[in-house]
């Protein structure tokens, strides 16, 4: 009977939790529709827990938390490939490479956090935008040297961080 007692209770805690999911969501929706790559921005979003219950500026935190985390992958593959590679001209087209993802990894990145965080929209951009030249700067130094080839897993990580940067700054942009 104590059961029956405390049912509306529940039921009505869980129909008030509902909408709150449901708004969670299409702000997801949303915001992504507004970017370049609305199908990687949902993906990224979604794959946070958190996403259901943030706001727009939360939402563009976790991306370039994603940015952040993605950097700092992207930089222990290219150390991993610097220390297999024998071939002097990769060495150098990889050097440079490491420079770029060190620089979006442990400055650009974490300052754009961290200016979101105080509600510095326009430092954050810029070093938001700042990291965006990682992955274009990598490719870049590899069409420098016509013979070398740059690795497979290396090419589609610069794409992959391009697309994740470009969806940031444009969250970024659309906040003011």
């Amino acid at each position: 009977m104590k059961f029956l007692a405390w049912l509306p209770l529940f039921l009505l805690v869980n129909f008030l939790h509902q909408p709150t999911a449901l708004v969670g969501a299409d702000l997801v929706q949303e915001t992504c529709q507004k970017t370049r790559y609305p199908d990687l921005c949902v993906k990224t979003l979604k794959s946070n827990p958190r996403s259901s219950t943030a706001d727009v500026k939360g939402l563009a935190h976790m991306m370039l938390e994603a940015n952040l985390a993605n950097s700092k992958v992207t930089l222990a593959k290219v150390e991993k490939l610097l220390k297999e590679s024998g071939d002097k001209s990769l060495k150098k087209c990889l050097d440079d490479c490491a420079e770029e993802y060190d620089t979006a990894a442990n400055e650009d990145f974490p300052t754009a956090i961290q200016s979101l965080e105080r509600n510095d929209l326009g430092t954050a951009k810029t070093y938001a935008s700042a990291a965006l030249d990682a992955p274009g700067n990598c490719r870049d130094t590899f069409s420098e040297d016509p013979g070398v080839k740059t690795p497979p897993d290396l090419t589609k990580l610069n794409d992959y961080s391009e697309q994740l940067s470009v969806t940031a700054l444009m969250m970024l942009n659309n906040l003011g």
